[in-house]
């Protein structure tokens, strides 16, 4: 009998260590094509614009701009992630649908905005159907300037387990009114070490310039600085590397506005100021309030939470939600007004957040009004026929 149950218990164990051998060659396997095609980009890496129409920003107009993490439009209130505690890596595809069809028309009524940041668009990637999003949403604002930037290219993702990720080309996208002069992806130092690395994000920032008449610039960053718990280590990396960034430009005498999903809560963040209803939580400790000279300031709405938790479906007054989507200006811009959009997170785990600015006086003209003044008596002369046209009708 002893000698029959030993036979078993032999067999069973053959059994647990080949199928444990199966599971580490299946990542040994993975880690090696991975590491074989990691995307390494470089430090900084000039963009290419797709060109809109260009719009003129005359002296006495105020900017406007929206910065949205839009989930991959995978995100919506029904979902919860895996990473983060939940169980799905993406919605079914009638649900995917809807999210995409819902962030694309609300994309499309932000024409009137100057600016629009966008982060986590999937280029092509199999939690979203190998939807091209890109194009999607350069369809969503056919006359405005745009550049994109790859943050996260892996060969495949083996989680979860049973229903992978598999291939994941995503990134940001930032969109304007007006032609930049130029566009870069900059990229973030640090990461994880390997093999985690060949998995996880490279993350990094877009900056587009555009020339004032003055002389100087004004530079607009899109940002998405690492998340998690165990990436405190990285994003303080990434947030001082940034303010070096910053404050060069500043030093020059340009005008410096970053917004993003920055994952971490902004200076003087107070959970009591919320009025959503929803469960408030910190994360890990905010900016520091010296962490930049005076006269440099973080823009955010106090009151309404723009990111939520996805270990679960969202449940208003239940699950927890925070603020770390916001904007951070220097000196010599004006904050106009500032608000998050609350969209109760029904088609992204982000609210939008909106922005409004305006330039030190006299400082406002940029590199289209050199066109407008060339230009400028002909409209006068035109506006003025055509008011003598109506007269005599």
């Amino acid at each position: 009998m002893k000698k029959r149950i030993f036979k078993i218990l032999r067999i069973v164990l053959r059994v647990i260590l080949i199928l444990i051998g199966v599971v580490a060659a299946y990542f040994i396997t993975i880690i090696a094509i991975n590491s074989n095609r990691n995307y390494t980009p470089p430090m900084s890496d000039t963009l290419k614009i797709s060109e809109g129409r260009k719009s003129f920003l005359f002296p006495d107009q105020n900017i406007s701009m929206i910065s949205w993490n839009i989930g991959y439009c995978g995100l919506g209130k029904e979902m919860d992630f895996f990473y983060e505690g939940g169980s799905h890596m993406r919605p079914n595809k009638d649900l995917y649908k809807s999210y995409l069809n819902s962030v694309f028309n609300i994309v499309s009524s932000m024409d009137s905005v100057d600016f629009v940041l966008l982060q986590e668009v999937d280029f092509y990637a199999r939690r979203t159907y190998k939807n091209h999003q890109d194009s999607t949403f350069m369809s969503a604002l056919p006359t405005y300037s745009s550049v994109q930037a790859v943050n996260y290219d892996v060969p495949y993702v083996p989680f979860p387990l049973f229903n992978p990720m598999g291939r994941v080309y995503s990134g940001m996208m930032s969109f304007s009114r007006f032609v930049p002069e130029w566009a870069q992806r900059v990229s973030y130092p640090g990461s994880y070490s390997w093999p985690m690395s060949v998995f996880f994000l490279d993350r990094c920032f877009i900056i587009m310039r555009f020339d004032l008449e003055n002389g100087k610039d004004l530079y607009i960053i899109n940002t998405h600085n690492s998340a998690y718990s165990d990436a405190g280590d990285m994003r303080l990396v990434e947030f001082y590397f940034l303010r070096s960034y910053l404050l060069n430009l500043y030093s020059q005498g340009h005008y410096v506005i970053a917004g993003g999903d920055w994952n971490q809560n902004p200076p003087g963040f107070d959970s009591t100021a919320v009025v959503s209803g929803d469960k408030i939580r910190m994360v890990g400790t905010s900016v520091s309030p010296d962490f930049l000279p005076k006269g440099w300031k973080w823009v955010y709405d106090p009151t309404l939470p723009t990111n939520r938790d996805v270990n679960a479906a969202y449940a208003k007054g239940q699950t927890t939600t925070t603020i770390i989507d916001y904007y951070l200006c220097s000196p010599n811009v004006v904050v106009n007004s500032m608000k998050t959009i609350d969209m109760g997170f029904t088609h992204s785990d982000h609210n939008p957040v909106y922005f409004n600015f305006s330039l030190m006086p006299d400082t406002l003209c940029c590199d289209s009004m050199k066109i407008y003044e060339q230009v400028k008596d002909k409209i006068a002369a035109e506006k003025k026929a055509g008011k003598k046209k109506t007269t005599a009708q």
